[in-house]
């Protein structure tokens, strides 16, 4: 049995572990424009998990971050936290419609070569 396991009055188990989904989205903060993944729960949005969650930090991960204003990409981060106060903007990629060309649409250079 594990030790880190719960059971309610009811007998259901909790455990520390959380299924989520991945989510490629873009997050808009003052100065960055950043493109990677997050993780929302099943069957929820990502403004539900934003709102409720106390940790004051979106992890991202895979994020490829760019300059705003002139849309260079600056660094790529297998893993970063983006405070919650930063956060201008939020949207999944697929919900987002082409307007003009982005660096971010193409693909990372990694995956280019």
């Amino acid at each position: 049995m594990d030790l880190n396991m719960r059971f309610d009055d009811k007998g259901k188990f909790f455990t520390e572990r959380v299924a989520k989904d991945t989510l490629p989205a873009l997050i808009r903060t003052a100065d960055q424009v950043i493109i990677g993944h997050v993780y929302v729960r099943p069957d929820r949005r990502v403004k539900d998990d934003l709102s409720e969650d106390t940790s004051r930090f979106l992890p991202v991960t895979d994020a490829r971050v760019y300059n705003a204003a002139d849309e260079k990409l600056l660094y790529h981060s297998s893993f970063l936290l983006v405070a919650y106060d930063h956060i201008i903007m939020i949207s999944p990629l697929a919900a987002l419609v082409d307007v003009r060309p982005v660096p971010w649409n193409e693909p990372a250079i990694e995956e280019a070569e």
